[in-house]
């Protein structure tokens, strides 16, 4: 893909993409190819439900096996102000964690959500040059 500045810092005047580049042969359109679209969904919809899940690993397993509690850190003042520390990084990891499995989430139903659109869309194209 090429771009070129117009020079007056208002953006780009000519944006192409170079015809060499891998998958531009189609000229008629998007070419999809729907049982990879629909198995990297499927791979994507277990990546998520391991996720959700509770072994190790999971963000259920990390925020209840993952905790460090004053007991184990000893009762000195150190100890005492280091475990703050650790319960601290615990809760952001965990909200981390959280965030990252909803916006993959997120991202998967966008994904499903184009892939349907996708198809009603070449039915749609197809109603019309049936021929009879």
């Amino acid at each position: 893909m090429n771009m070129q500045d117009s020079g007056g810092g208002g953006g780009y005047s000519i944006f192409y993409i170079d015809g060499s580049w891998p998958g531009d042969e189609d000229k008629d359109g998007v070419d999809v190819h729907h049982p990879s679209v629909k198995n990297l969904l499927k791979a994507l919809e277990d990546d998520i439900e391991q996720l959700r899940g509770y072994k190790a690993g999971t963000a259920q397993h990390f925020k209840t096996h993952g905790t460090v509690a004053p007991a184990h850190m000893g009762e000195w003042d150190a100890a005492m102000q280091l475990h703050g520390v650790f319960s601290q990084a615990h809760t952001g990891l965990t909200t981390s964690y959280d965030k990252l499995v909803a916006q993959y989430e997120a991202a998967l139903a966008v994904a499903r959500a184009a892939f349907t659109n996708l198809g009603s869309a070449e039915q749609a194209s197809d109603v019309g040059t049936a021929e009879t």
